[in-house]
């Protein structure tokens, strides 16, 4: 538990958290963070991220925030809309060419909002693979959608049908 960091967060004193965020190592900092958002569900946590953010934007925090959106901050209104946002500037920054990173917008384009659709998941899916062939969530995730692509040309050959007859 890295002393002090969750009171500084809350009490808003970002400048003496970042100092807490430059010695202690990264993942120490993430787990710190999302236990602690779990704890309270407060937005603080994403404030002072955003403001690490904006001193110097990097892949991890973003990835961090990604991470709070869609685990700790999912009862926020819009919190999937903010994690859409960070999925989309890490791969971004990564030049679409870290699967992990690639693998949250297929996320997205499960959750109940369906924040990515269908085609920019298929297209997902396959630089996912070109990366990583043995990449089990972006093959079932192109099957699902292939079964959902049938069941569309299904109904349309229906309707097509029933208009014909009539």
């Amino acid at each position: 538990m890295i002393k002090n960091l969750e009171h500084l967060i809350l009490s808003g004193n970002f400048t003496e958290a970042e100092k807490l965020y430059q010695i202690v190592d990264f993942q120490q900092f993430e787990d710190e963070i999302i236990i602690s958002a779990y704890d309270n569900r407060n937005i603080l946590y994403y404030t002072f991220l955003h403001y690490l953010i904006k001193k110097k934007e990097t892949v991890e925090l973003h990835n961090l925030a990604f991470s709070l959106f869609v685990h700790a901050l999912t009862p926020i209104e819009g919190a999937y809309h903010c994690a859409l946002y960070h999925a989309q500037r890490a791969v971004e920054l990564t030049n679409e060419h870290d699967s992990d990173i690639l693998e949250h917008l297929l996320f997205l384009h499960e959750v109940p909002d369906k924040l990515v659709s269908d085609e920019k998941a298929h297209e997902t899916c396959h630089e996912i693979l070109a990366l990583d062939p043995a990449n089990k969530y972006a093959k079932e995730t192109l099957k699902k959608l292939a079964k959902k692509k049938k069941k569309k040309i299904s109904l349309k050959a229906i309707q097509r049908m029933a208009k014909k007859k009539f």
